[in-house]
Formats: structure tokens, sequence, C-alpha cells
């Protein structure tokens, strides 16, 4: 298991880069595309409308942001590795899909957070 161990400290970053990329996904096919917003419009039965109005509702309705600040606040409070990790990818998220000002909120909470040496000065990844 000597790749786990060596992949563990990027394993956050490559999950906020592969949520990152699933949101520009969602926003450049499903969301911009202006021939999908009629036929969705006009009622056009299937999974990519009803994907399209979820991510649509997210940030109109500023769920997005709320995640965004509630988890950004959550690590900040709580000092917990998970919640700096979902503060992280829902900060990308956030920043691809419309919430700029809370998405960069998260993400750079997160970021901060994660680069913060544990308090003991031992290293966040268990020892075998």
């Amino acid at each position: 298991m000597p790749r786990l161990r060596a992949l563990h400290p990027t394993w956050p970053w490559l999950a906020a880069l592969a949520a990152g990329l699933i949101a520009a996904w969602l926003r450049y096919r499903l969301v911009e595309p202006a021939a999908l917003a009629q036929a969705c419009a006009a009622g056009a039965p299937g999974l990519r409308c009803a994907l399209r109005a979820a991510t649509v509702a997210a940030f109109h309705s500023h769920g997005l942001t709320m995640v965004c600040a509630v988890l950004a606040a959550l690590a900040l409070v709580t000092r917990w590795r998970s919640a700096a990790i979902l503060a992280l990818t829902a900060g990308a998220v956030g920043l691809v899909l419309y919430s700029f000002e809370a998405g960069a909120a998260a993400l750079l909470v997160g970021a901060l957070e994660l680069a913060r040496p544990s308090p003991s000065g031992a290293p966040d990844t268990p020892e075998v």
C-alpha cells in the first residue's frame, strides 16, 4: 500500500479538481447551451432536463452559496480535516457554478485548513 500512502496528501486536491471538472461539464454542457434550454423549456422529458433544472435551481436559490458558506464556517470553527476537504470541494464547484464569492471563500478556507500542520506537530497521515 505504499502507493495509497503517497497519494494521501494529494487526494483532497484531486477531489476538488474532479468536482470542478464535473461542475464545468454541468455548466458548459447543460446550463449554457441555448438549444437545450429551449428544449427543456418546451417540456422535453429526460434526465438532461431534470439535471439541468436541478443545477440551475442550486445557484438561483443561493443554495450553493449557503453550502459553501456553511462548510467554510464549519472548517474554521471545528478545524476538522474532513470539513476542510468538503469546503475545498464545494468552493471549486461554487467558483464554476456562478457562486463566485462564497466559492472563493470556501476554497480559500479549505486550502488554508489543509495546509495547516496538525496541533501535535505530527502529520495527519496515519502510521502503519
